[in-house]
């Protein structure tokens, strides 16, 4: 299995070229990857250099239940593919704790720590919502299906300019900010979708603004002369909607 991982990591390491050092951090001991789905990565600012640690923990076992639960030892988990990054964007791994892997060819071996390094140079062409999809796969020998393909795809890189203010980041490709506003709010995202609509609604229901005609991955919602109070921004695209709601101060 090990020398399967190895050549894979090699393969890995040319098409990647993962070189640059991180630290993970210390304070996540939980296996699982930090930050989180409810989290989520930084924004990042037009024309400022970027920079986001991702936190790679991995058990030392895992519980399989074929007819009852059984634990196998937990072999690595390695980085067999990532999109969604704008061309501006790289990243690289490193993991210290490796005994018989490379320790910057994204693979992470049981019972061990490391991170992954995301950086990028963002400019007012990459401004939108980027989806990461990160494909894993995990070595569980003698586990049924070894090895095992794991998805990791709820981040989502949120480029603004941030001369206009931003807000925490959540699992939404869509970000309204600044979040809460004393002037103007603006919606980012709207790139590599099928826009219906945008519908600004107050909280008693009243119709705010309706926006059929986007052709910006930015939207200005032109929130300046709303009263204060609570607002709901829904999102119809693709077939579906989304709701996101804002507060005017």
């Amino acid at each position: 299995m090990k020398k399967l991982l190895l050549l894979i990591l090699v393969v890995c390491t040319t098409i990647f070229g993962a070189n640059a050092q991180c630290t993970p951090d210390g304070s996540f001991t939980e296996p699982g990857v930090y930050p989180d789905s409810a989290t989520g990565m930084a924004p990042a600012c037009v024309d400022t250099p970027y920079s986001e640690v991702i936190t790679v923990v991995v058990p030392i076992d895992t519980t399989v239940v074929i007819i009852w639960p059984i634990t196998f030892p937990m072999d690595s988990v390695a980085i067999t593919n990532w999109t969604g990054l704008p061309a501006s964007f790289s990243y690289s791994c490193s993991a210290a704790s490796n005994v018989v892997s490379p320790t910057d060819a994204c693979t992470f071996e049981g019972g061990t720590s490391g991170c992954i390094s995301l950086v990028g140079n963002p400019t007012v062409s990459d401004i939108g919502s980027f989806q990461q999809v990160i494909t894993t796969t995990a070595y569980v020998p003698g586990s049924p299906g070894n090895p095992h393909e794991i998805i990791v795809d709820y981040y989502y890189l949120h480029i603004t300019d941030c001369s206009l203010g931003t807000n925490a980041m959540t699992k939404s490709k869509f970000l309204v900010y600044p979040n809460p506003s004393n002037g103007e709010v603006f919606l980012s995202g709207l790139n590599d979708i099928d826009l219906k609509s945008v519908v600004v609604t107050s909280a008693s229901g009243q119709v705010m603004a309706n926006y059929d005609v986007v052709s910006s991955p930015l939207l200005n919602l032109n929130a300046t002369n709303f009263d204060a109070g609570m607002y709901f921004v829904t999102i119809n695209y693709n077939g579906q909607s989304e709701v996101i709601k804002f507060i005017k101060e």
